[in-house]
């Protein structure tokens, strides 16, 4: 259920995304009065959709020592999830900009390595550790997230 939620919720974003480009340059009218109005909407539904995504990544910090092995399916999900968006944000980076394909080529690499290594911590956390372990794992997808969504509005 909250895979699916979570997918969409990413769909949706990723479709405002590309879709703002196309609602700020429309020229079918010479009235551009509510360009605007529509880039606004966008933008809001975008930052709700955001907020959902966020709770979600707060109640993942619920999980307990007990639930480890559903936190870590759950981790999986969501880098699977964040890889696919990365493979679609980087397609459209692309075109517009090597430089900027590169720069977030580096960054992706980067977090998914600081992911990696959480995930390994994780997987070895003893009771003692797991708060620590399961809020860097929470923090290394978020770094993840936030590089796809930092390189889309710099598009």
């Amino acid at each position: 259920m909250f895979s699916k939620t979570a997918l969409l919720v990413g769909t949706m974003m990723m479709s405002a995304v590309v879709a703002s480009p196309v609602y700020a340059g429309s020229t079918k009218s010479d009235d551009q009065s509510n360009t605007m109005a529509t880039d606004e909407a966008i933008k809001s539904d975008a930052k709700d959709m955001g907020d959902k995504i966020a709770a979600q990544y707060e109640d993942a910090k619920d999980f307990t020592y007990e639930q480890k092995e559903e936190f870590l399916a759950w981790v999986d999900e969501q880098s699977d999830e964040l890889g696919n968006s990365y493979d679609e944000a980087s397609e459209n980076v692309k075109q517009n900009s090597e430089e900027a394909y590169e720069e977030m080529s580096a960054a992706w690499n980067d977090a998914t390595d600081e992911l990696g290594d959480a995930v390994d911590d994780a997987q070895d956390a003893s009771a003692d550790t797991w708060e620590d372990v399961k809020k860097n794992t929470v923090a290394a997808l978020e770094k993840a997230k936030k590089t796809i969504s930092d390189s889309e509005s710099a598009e």
